[in-house]
């Protein structure tokens, strides 16, 4: 019975820890390349040094790069959490359950989408010209109110962040809604409104402080999604106008898979995996806590 049960925890096991092994050995080998020579097509594996990091940080796109991502981590994430555990709320409490059925499917449904359809969808909604929202404008007369939207250098990096936003509203909205449904936080919510607290007080003073571990969570996803963001860049402006809205990931490709600079993509790669490091360790921290404690 024994030799029963380790073999099928083993095997259970086993692929988890070939995942791990080819992910670990593909970021060791990530590194190893940053410090390397290889520039052009054919691989070069000559050690030299930090050469790449250094001239990754003596690029002006670099630290556009660093500040764009630092805009969809201020911008682009505190409104999606926010916004997402109001809403849950709302809709936990609402006296509808039809309603609150179909208000949940229809913001879950731009989680579904493929970052590709929804870079098309918006870039026809903010087409200066011939856009959805400008022509929308134009027949109601408001037509002062137009924007070049992704043409504008000094906003184009903002109206990309309302697509993560909208994106991501819906996944964030389930996670919260996931942690709203326990005992425990069911059994405060209605002790709290015998006593009379109103449902504002409700969230902020009840809610809010106990479910530290889902709001941990949506926080940590949502900041590792934007640090990686490259598809929204990719078919929505390609980084222009300029570099106005360049971000690491799309700095990464375009180095690598365009100007066949492999050591600098692998340095700008390394970058995001430090950086994804620091956004991990204070939730993984949390949940050994909880999980040990």
């Amino acid at each position: 019975m024994r030799y029963g049960i380790s073999l099928t925890t083993a095997l259970l096991i086993l692929p988890l820890i070939v995942m791990l092994g080819l992910l670990y050995s593909m970021v060791i080998w990530t590194i190893y390349v940053s410090f390397s020579d290889w520039k052009g097509t054919r691989p070069n594996y000559s050690f030299a040094g930090l050469k790449w990091y250094f001239f990754m940080t003596r690029l002006d796109r670099f630290w556009v790069d660093l500040k764009n991502n630092f805009l969809w981590f201020m911008i682009g994430v505190p409104p999606t959490a926010l916004l997402a555990m109001l809403v849950a709320y709302l809709l936990e409490i609402a006296s509808s359950p039809k309603l609150e059925s179909y208000l949940r499917n229809l913001v879950l449904y731009p989680a579904s989408m493929s970052f590709v359809v929804t870079g098309t969808i918006w870039s026809w909604m903010y087409e200066p010209s011939k856009g959805v929202i400008n022509t929308l404008l134009r027949s109601i007369g408001l037509s002062w109110l137009q924007q070049g939207f992704t043409t504008d250098p000094n906003t184009a990096i903002y109206w990309l962040i309302v697509i993560f936003i909208w994106q991501y509203f819906g996944f964030s909205l389930i996670l919260f809604q996931t942690a709203l449904r326990t005992s425990m936080i069911r059994e405060m919510i209605e002790a709290a409104s015998v006593d009379g607290a109103s449902q504002l007080r409700i969230l902020f003073s009840i809610i809010a402080p106990n479910i530290k571990g889902g709001l941990l969570t949506v926080i940590s996803l949502l900041l590792i999604s934007a640090l990686k963001v490259f598809d929204i860049v990719y078919i929505v402006t390609f980084g222009a106008p300029g570099y106005s809205t360049d971000v690491l990931a799309f700095h990464m490709y375009i180095a690598t898979f365009q100007q066949h600079l492999v050591a600098l993509g692998a340095a700008l790669a390394t970058i995001i995996f430090v950086l994804a490091l620091v956004i991990v360790i204070p939730y993984t921290i949390y949940a050994l806590k909880r999980w040990f404690g």
